[in-house]
């Protein structure tokens, strides 16, 4: 076996021993030591736990109001029915959800293959039993809820969000919409030329007929490779915030031209120019006033030498960047 000593081997056999169409073993190697428990437990929690599916997660059954009661004619109570609907494997085609209807009468057993469905479902296991009828006139008529989900979701969940709308007579069901009914793995030892401290993974797991346990191993591989991608490359990749820039402002531009207590005729020409702020006066040349009428230069000699405020927002004006050019060179100064 040629290589680095720091270099890792990576599974170059795979075996895979299909022993039904429900049941499969998948055998890998060779691992470093170690290895088949790290992957084997991964893969085995998130076959069980994250493997998405359908399931049936509300049913209405004609005659009953809750899940503690019986019907007439039928062997089971209304727990041990919905027990059952828990069982049934179903496998949608394009749909996150579907209502099945399942209608039946006379003495016998219903099962799956009596509910009425579309093209765009298929019922895996049709012999699945829901009930048992009693009696010639008995009868059961039911609307089946199956939705897409991923893991385990049970109906005390769904209670207080649904509580609301729900009507009296609709049950609900835990849902079970993982695939993946059991699920084990065991660590070999395994041989590579002189190493033999090598592991051999070997996975076996049962479905409940909705997916290929190959596939299966290959979604869940592709999850788990997925989840570890981000620590491939630790960098940060959260867009970062843009922060809006927020111009030099100096709220003593909003006040009104009244506020320098001009005189009522000087208040009136500069309004008349449309100089109603301050604002509007600092970003007026000194040329730009005395060609104003009625506003001569009485007025900018009192600017300059009474109002020291107004000389410092021209300089306030011009960072702004308004009018820079004439601010700069025909600014009033002190």
């Amino acid at each position: 076996m040629q290589g680095s000593v720091t270099e890792f081997l990576k599974p170059r056999l795979v075996d895979i021993e299909q022993v039904s169409s429900t049941h499969a073993k998948v055998t890998l190697e060779p691992l470093e030591r170690g290895f088949g428990h790290t992957l084997g437990n991964a893969l085995r929690r998130i076959l069980l736990s994250s493997m998405p599916g359908c399931a049936v997660t509300e049913v209405e059954i004609d005659g009953v109001l809750h899940e503690y009661s019986t019907k007439e004619g039928v062997q089971e109570d209304i727990l041990e029915i919905l027990l059952n609907l828990k069982g049934l494997a179903v496998r949608v085609q394009g749909k996150d959800e579907v209502i099945l209807t399942l209608n039946k009468s006379g003495i016998g057993p219903v099962t799956a293959a009596d509910i009425t469905h579309d093209g765009d479902v298929e019922i895996v296991k049709p012999q699945h039993v829901i009930c048992h009828l009693t009696d010639e006139n008995a009868s059961i008529s039911m609307r089946i809820k199956v939705q897409r989900g991923r893991g385990y979701v049970p109906a005390s969940t769904r209670i207080h969000s649904e509580e609301d709308e729900r009507p009296i007579g609709r049950l609900l069901v835990d849902a079970c919409y993982s695939p993946v009914e059991r699920i084990a793995y065991n660590v070999e030892a395994a041989r590579v030329e002189q190493r033999t401290d090598l592991d051999k993974l070997v996975i076996e797991m049962e479905t409940n007929g909705t997916i290929d346990p190959e596939e299966a191993i290959r979604r869940a591989a592709t999850i788990l490779a997925e989840q570890l991608e981000a620590f491939v490359d630790l960098r940060d990749v959260r867009q970062p915030e843009v922060k809006e820039e927020k111009p030099e402002f100096d709220p003593i531009l909003l006040r009104p031209v009244d506020d320098l207590e001009l005189t009522v005729r000087s208040a009136n020409c500069l309004k008349a120019e449309a100089i109603h702020y301050i604002g509007d006066l600092v970003q007026r040349t000194e040329v730009e006033l005395l060609k104003t009428p009625n506003l001569g230069k009485n007025l900018l000699l009192r600017l300059k030498t009474c109002w020291l405020p107004v000389d410092c927002l021209w300089a306030c004006a011009w960072k702004t960047g308004h009018r820079q050019a004439s601010l700069t060179s025909n600014r009033i100064t002190g």
